[in-house]
């Protein structure tokens, strides 16, 4: 069997090396860095026994299927009726579809064959074909590159699922912030609420949180998008996304309230250092990112907002009206603000704090900051007299 694998510069070629086929990469500028048999030859797509289109279709943190349409374009007069097309991309339901379309603009290929795969939970590949022959060629082509394959049966069902899982995170992270804010009015220890609701063998309940990982957000929001293309209701996904983008408004509020009690400061008095903005190994979007958006609103009010994460550029934090610090520094400020949950931030030492320390999720033991004026989201105002 032989596979052309119609690639971009950011697919990573060498996960295909154990593929059950004799590959062979197109490149068509001469610049992909690749072991295997390159081709610059657009006649190589009519000789093959399969195509695999990897093209990157997230673009800057939301979906973009723009590469990929050209790609499907620019061999829309190769493609014959015997070649298997195999689509390994994370892309939204429908989007096979189509390309199919697009390679096959005239109808001219009734019988077009076509897979979709993709890559869930680390290590699980799904794949779904067109009919019984795509899906098992297809199979058989990864399964010596997988650790375990699921089949699914339908191409749109299998592109559905990484967004229905990334939505469900999302959802019940918008039901932990919100029963968070709920439960400081009622003076509720929330953690220790989650902690033993989690003992139902049906209950998975977070801690309260930001979003700050961008395919959490991303496919949340793309239910949003997809519900207005096809003209459904999608009042839940839009009240999801809008209480886990509130939390930074509630950070805001923690933050001005311990200030003034505890400090007798006025927001504008004060300098605010905000540790942690993204949870992925870079910052993908700055779309829907709460502690930016904490970063925003502090710098409205006239606040002095230092930030600091060594995953995003000095660049980003200053275009937002910040500066970018050293951790050590951070001590200085009059309130430290931790919005992610990293080794570095767990490790902060209580008696170098000098005036208010607040956090987005339960991540300091309270007897060990009880001399620190530590509050964090879930846990604010709770009160002695007022804790049965």
């Amino acid at each position: 069997m032989k596979t052309l694998i119609y690639a971009d510069f950011e697919t990573d070629l060498t996960q295909y090396e154990n593929l059950n086929s004799q590959i062979i990469v197109y490149d068509e500028t001469g610049t992909l860095n690749t072991e295997f048999e390159k081709t610059d030859s657009i006649e190589m797509f009519s000789n093959v026994d399969a195509i695999i289109f990897t093209q990157n279709c997230i673009i800057n943190g939301e979906y973009d299927t723009s590469n990929l349409k050209d790609a499907c374009m620019k061999i829309q007069n190769c493609v014959l009726d015997e070649i298997l097309l195999i689509f390994d991309t994370r892309v939204p339901p429908r989007t096979v579809l189509k390309m199919s379309k697009v390679l096959d603009e005239y109808g001219l290929i009734p019988d077009i064959k076509l897979a979709y795969t993709t890559v869930i939970n680390k290590n699980l590949r799904i794949i779904a074909g067109k009919n019984e022959e795509c899906l098992e060629k297809t199979v058989n082509l990864y399964e010596s590159i997988s650790d375990e394959i699921r089949t699914v049966k339908h191409i749109q069902t299998a592109e559905f699922i990484p967004i229905l899982q990334n939505a469900y995170k999302d959802a019940l992270v918008a039901l932990a912030n919100e029963t968070a804010i709920l439960s400081e009015a009622l003076t509720i220890d929330l953690t220790e609420a989650i902690d033993v609701a989690n003992t139902g063998e049906e209950i998975h309940l977070p801690y309260p949180k930001p979003v700050l990982r961008n395919e959490v957000s991303r496919d949340s929001e793309e239910i949003n998008s997809l519900a207005n293309e096809y003209g459904e209701p999608s009042q839940l996904s839009e009240t999801i996304r809008n209480t886990n983008n509130y939390v930074a408004y509630h950070m805001a509020y923690m933050a001005e309230k311990e200030l003034y009690l505890k400090e007798h400061l006025a927001m504008f008095e004060t300098t605010v250092a905000i540790l942690g903005i993204t949870e992925d190994d870079e910052l993908i979007s700055e779309k829907d990112n709460a502690s930016l958006t904490l970063i925003d609103d502090f710098v409205s009010r006239d606040v002095e907002v230092w930030a600091h994460d060594n995953k995003v550029s000095e660049e980003v934090i200053e275009n937002h009206g910040a500066k970018k610090i050293d951790l050590e520094e951070a001590y200085q400020a009059d309130c430290i603000i931790v919005m992610t949950d990293t080794e570095e931030y767990r490790q902060l030492q209580p008696e170098r704090i000098e005036k208010v320390i607040i956090t987005a999720l339960p991540l300091y033991d309270q007897e060990k900051f009880e001399n620190v004026k530590y509050s964090c989201v879930g846990h604010y105002r709770l009160k002695e007299g007022e804790m049965l």
